[in-house]
């Protein structure tokens, strides 16, 4: 018998509709690409319901908020009408989880989205953007000196670029430390080192994705494996029992 101390990375998972022969089946799932990501690194996943995630982040050494539709705009008095696959509901139970993390100082990496999220949270304010929708040729990043992601990636890393709205006010808690040449914000980083937590725009989790790439992955992934074995080290232990 063995224990498997490999930490937990919990994947939140988000609502949608599946067509089937019968009708239609509501599911609560993630993009297969997250996964295969966090088990590269060396992780287990195990994927949240965003409405139970806030109950089970116990459970979880780290998390990932994935990418999807828009956050509703009445959350930071944006314009409803620039908005496409709006859920309320998903956007409430993911700033929960926010709060809850941050509170735990729960390792996170928000992912597009999930990035958004983060800003939404704290009192930050988002925009629609043009030319980001490009998920074979993506676009440059540059990040700041001395910043998580110069850390991770360098200077200038090409990444990829499928989102339509863009952070254009982080607020007072937020540190933007990457930026598109256009001037987007591309990444944030929380300032205080009580809470190991990246907000960034584009989607590193298709490095292991069939059709599209983003060579950032094992890097950004690599850093949360790292702080969620840190967080798993320093706490409960996480263990599988295998027979």
């Amino acid at each position: 018998m063995s224990v498997d101390r490999r930490p937990v990375v919990g994947v939140v998972g988000h609502g949608y509709v599946v067509p089937r022969p019968f009708g239609e089946l509501a599911v609560a799932g993630t993009t297969q690409a997250y996964v295969d990501a966090v088990s590269a690194l060396g992780c287990r996943p195990l994927i949240l319901p965003s409405r139970s995630a806030v109950e089970l982040v116990d459970l979880v050494d780290a998390l990932v908020l994935t990418g999807g539709g828009d956050i509703d705009p009445g959350l930071y008095g944006g314009d409803p009408a620039l908005a496409t696959e709006v859920d309320r509901g998903r956007d409430d139970h993911e700033i929960a989880l926010v709060e809850a993390a941050a509170g735990a100082g729960v390792p996170l990496l928000g992912v597009c989205r999930g990035m958004q999220v983060l800003v939404v949270e704290y009192g930050g304010l988002l925009a629609p953007v043009a030319g980001h929708t490009r998920p074979q040729d993506g676009h440059d990043v540059v990040a700041a000196d001395g910043s998580l992601v110069h850390d991770l990636l360098g200077p200038r890393s090409r990444t990829s670029a499928l989102h339509h709205h863009a952070v254009v006010d982080p607020g007072r808690h937020w540190r933007p430390s990457a930026w598109a040449d256009d001037g987007t914000v591309e990444a944030v980083e929380w300032p205080a080192a009580d809470w190991p937590v990246l907000g960034i725009q584009w989607h590193p989790e298709l490095a292991w994705s069939g059709d599209l790439d983003d060579r950032t992955g094992p890097s950004v992934f690599g850093w949360l494996r790292d702080a969620a074995a840190i967080r798993a080290r320093r706490g409960a232990p996480r263990t599988l029992v295998r027979s």
